[in-house]
């Protein structure tokens, strides 16, 4: 089996807990659910983090896609985690004995062109400071883990799109690649992070217009390598204009992308509760209602980060550099993966500002680029999925993270 990584990314668990504390499901299997209950794993189970160990009913529970997972405490945390950010399963039964899903975090799989792709999931935040041992060093590992992933799920190999509809050959896929780095990386006349990245935008507009994406398979990939190579040769200056629209469709964007941490940091909700938090959320987004748990949406729109300095620049670089490195898991069409990575960096400025009262330090931009990536763990075929597709409509949110 071959895997395909970022060889730049690095990742050491710290048993910090926050893979337990995120608003995601943890998914099981029913075999892993019979064979939990069959140890008996409910003891080790706290409906709060006050009380004794032992559950009120059983730790599983049916998800809205008919999947099981781990029910979570009142405050969204596993009910398993120990006070010492232990998971009570991994202590008691070893950690083969976890469900796959949490053996496998940060890392997600992909079945692509025969090859198996790895992805890290920045809600982690060691991956989000690329700290640690290299992907490289751990390939048996993770190699050990692919191969559990594919005998519980049998993936079939996903098509590549560049757009919805216009296939795209993995060797494509490596000279969009190679473009993209080029331009992120470029130092004329001197280094910009938001400058580069609104060059790529006018290289994703000039592929993304009616008539490159009408030319046949061969002739479309001769035309990105002369034009991606032109780029880089000869890059432009981008204009400052951003449509007003793309900037209004970002409130929603920003919305729903904080609706899992609004669930997390006030306990989670249902119903009617649930629906009027974020009715608050939306009106506060949108200028009307005031500010939301701490949060001023407004604030954060009027400022911007020096993200061509420290301490944000190492972060935010290494986060556009993996959203590009990551390209091609045929979960959705590859500019949209890439509109997908722009806009979670972009979410996390915003929210890095909007907060009130808090410290504007390394670890609170860490937690921001956290905060701002729950939502990629959201399943591209739900309902969810695309609407955040839409909401940025490619590639928009590489304008907007440029004209700040």
């Amino acid at each position: 089996m071959t895997l395909v990584f970022d060889a730049e990314q690095n990742f050491t668990c710290l048993s910090c807990g926050e893979c337990c504390r995120r608003a995601f499901d943890i998914v099981v299997t029913d075999a892993e659910k019979e064979r939990l209950e069959a140890r008996n794993a409910g003891r080790w189970f706290r409906e709060t983090a006050s009380e004794e160990p032992g559950a009120a009913s059983s730790p599983f529970e049916f998800a809205g896609t008919g999947l099981l997972r781990i029910r979570k405490r009142p405050d969204g945390v596993c009910g398993f985690l120990s006070a010492e950010n232990r998971c009570r399963i991994h202590e008691e039964l070893g950690g083969s004995a976890k469900p796959l899903t949490c053996q496998m975090f940060p890392f997600s799989f992909d079945a692509m062109s025969g090859e198996t792709r790895v992805s890290s999931s920045f809600c982690c935040p060691t991956v989000a400071r690329n700290e640690g041992r290299s992907l490289e060093a751990q390939q048996k590992e993770i190699g050990s883990l692919a191969r559990s992933w594919r005998l519980a799920s049998e993936p079939s190999d996903r098509p590549l799109e560049w757009v919805k509809g216009v296939p795209l050959d993995p060797d494509a896929l490596e000279s969009m690649r190679w473009v993209f780095r080029r331009l992120l990386d470029l130092h004329r006349p001197t280094f910009s992070i938001r400058r580069n990245l609104r060059r790529i935008a006018m290289v994703v507009d000039d592929w993304m217009r009616p008539r490159v994406l009408k030319l046949d398979r061969e002739k479309f990939e001769e035309y990105l390598s002369l034009t991606g190579e032109f780029a880089v040769a000869k890059p432009l200056d981008p204009l400052p204009q951003t449509p007003r629209i793309a900037r209004f469709l970002f409130r929603g964007f920003f919305f729903a992308s904080l609706v899992p941490l609004t669930s997390r940091v006030q306990g989670r909700a249902s119903g009617l509760g649930l629906r009027l938090r974020l009715l608050r959320l939306l009106l506060h987004v949108h200028g009307i209602g005031p500010s939301f748990h701490g949060i001023n949406f407004g604030k954060g729109r009027r400022k911007a980060l020096d993200l061509d300095a420290e301490p944000f620049f190492t972060p935010a670089y290494h986060a556009l550099r993996a959203a590009i490195e990551n390209l091609g898991s045929g979960r959705r069409p590859v500019v949209d993966e890439l509109s997908l990575g722009v806009a979670h960096v972009l979410v996390a400025e915003h929210l890095f500002l909007a907060r009130l009262g808090k410290e504007r330090d390394l670890s609170a931009w860490i937690r921001a680029i956290m905060d701002a990536h729950d939502v990629a763990h959201a399943d591209p075929a739900s309902t969810y999925g695309r609407f955040l597709v839409s909401l940025i409509a490619p590639p928009s949110s590489l304008h907007l993270f440029g004209a700040r």
